[in-house]
């Protein structure tokens, strides 16, 4: 194939959350697309076990055509921690992923054609000169960009502030090739900004399961005893976590034939002290049986397989998605679409947006744990109602697809 032979660097300083999962993609994508990878991160041993347990067995070659080296971890701002970089820090990643690169080409012996970061963002705070990465890296580059939400507010002098703040002049590189994005709906004044092709990435996520059922996706079935499942994995405040409690509540008061499940990390630093004992209270209820329409388990970690992370949220009747505060895309959507699961979210937003274009569920005022109620006994059938309009799973998962990413890292690939 006409990518053949050509050899990317893959590059991220952060190991957490979801980037050893877009890590793996991509390392993936670009070798179906028949280049080979070196890979720079925090962790290689577990890039490469990631890769070999997710999708290298369907990679012909792939233990040949990738190799995994160590990247210093990414450090917060000095502006109290509060960003993920400042003009010194972000200036010091480019050098030491230009350092760790040009160490891992002499080792292997393979030289880059592209350099891809799959969390641009990283790269860009409060350092907006085109010219360092054409200096230091002194190669083509592309790489997604996640955090684009200021793109979409109207031009003033705010505005103008934040651009230099975020870096994005840098996306004006002479060597770069082009920009991904998750959520599409600024790619006009981006474009006309970076005067660069930018183009909207599938949000894609892993489909496998384990061979038999996680035991806590078996267990909360068993607890369920019938009643409509409404699932969250992850309790972040972002994520829409209290509100759920909430809602949750209102239907134990009311005796609704639902279940909810809060699985994941609960992180309480998320919340006010007000909202914590609240929390608190809550699971004191559910470890005393009061509560009985609940399963939270406030010391519960991470699930870290994704294989078990799929069946649990596949013992969902319905996917919580109502984000607060929160403007992008997420993973969530394409997890109920993978298996025809409807969703809550948020109105107005990506995710909200997303629901309704595709008609996966309904949308609900930010933060309201009744109107929230409502929509859940609406999608669970307890209430009358029109008949809701047919989702369109299958149009969602063709978007937001591997075949999809491996497209458009196959033309970025052709237009080195």
């Amino acid at each position: 194939m006409e990518t053949a032979g050509k050899t990317v660097a893959l590059i991220d300083p952060l190991w957490s959350g979801h980037h050893p999962m877009y890590f793996n993609q991509f390392t993936a994508s670009f070798l179906r697309c028949g280049a080979r990878v070196i890979g720079l991160c925090p962790d290689p041993e577990a890039a490469r076990r990631n890769l070999a347990s997710a999708s290298g067995h369907d990679i012909h070659g792939a233990r040949e055509m990738t190799r995994f080296a160590h990247l210093p971890t990414g450090k917060r701002s000095f502006f109290n921690g509060r960003f993920e970089g400042d003009p010194v820090r972000t200036f010091d990643r480019w050098r030491k992923a230009a350092d760790a690169l040009a160490e891992a080409e002499a080792r292997t012996g393979w030289s880059a054609d592209l350099v891809y970061f799959p969390y641009l963002d990283s790269y860009l705070r409060f350092l907006p000169f085109p010219q360092i990465p054409d200096v230091i890296l002194n190669r083509p580059w592309s790489g997604l960009y996640l955090r684009n939400h200021h793109h979409g507010e109207p031009p003033n002098f705010r505005k103008s502030l934040r651009l230099l703040a975020k870096g994005d002049a840098i996306l004006r590189s002479r060597s770069n090739l082009g920009i991904g994005v998750l959520d599409e709906r600024f790619i006009t004044p981006m474009t006309r900004l970076t005067r660069r092709p930018v183009t909207a990435y599938p949000d894609v996520t892993e489909g496998g399961l384990p061979d038999a059922e996680f035991q806590l996706a078996a267990d909360i079935r068993a607890k369920a005893q019938g009643r409509k499942i409404v699932g969250i994995i992850g309790l972040e405040r972002r994520k829409g976590f209290l509100t759920l409690l909430r809602a949750a509540e209102l239907a134990r008061q009311a005796d609704l034939p639902l279940y909810f499940v809060c699985a994941g990390t609960y992180p309480p630093g998320d919340f006010t002290a007000a909202e914590q004992a609240e929390i608190q209270h809550i699971a004191a209820g559910i470890a005393s049986g009061s509560v009985g329409n609940l399963h939270f388990d406030p010391a519960a970690g991470r699930i870290r397989d994704e294989a078990d992370f799929n069946s649990l949220f596949r013992s969902f009747d319905i996917a919580w998605a109502a984000y607060e505060k929160f403007q992008g895309s997420s993973g969530t959507l394409s997890k109920a679409a993978l298996f025809g699961i409807p969703c809550i979210a948020t109105a107005g937003e990506c995710i909200g947006q997303r629901i309704d274009r595709y008609r996966m569920g309904l949308t609900i005022p930010e933060g309201s744990a009744p109107d929230a109620l409502a929509a859940i006994r609406r999608l669970a059938g307890l209430d009358p109602g029109p008949a809701l309009p047919e989702p369109l799973y299958q149009e969602y998962r063709n978007d937001h697809s591997l075949a999809r990413l491996d497209g458009i890292l196959r033309d970025l690939l052709a237009a080195l």
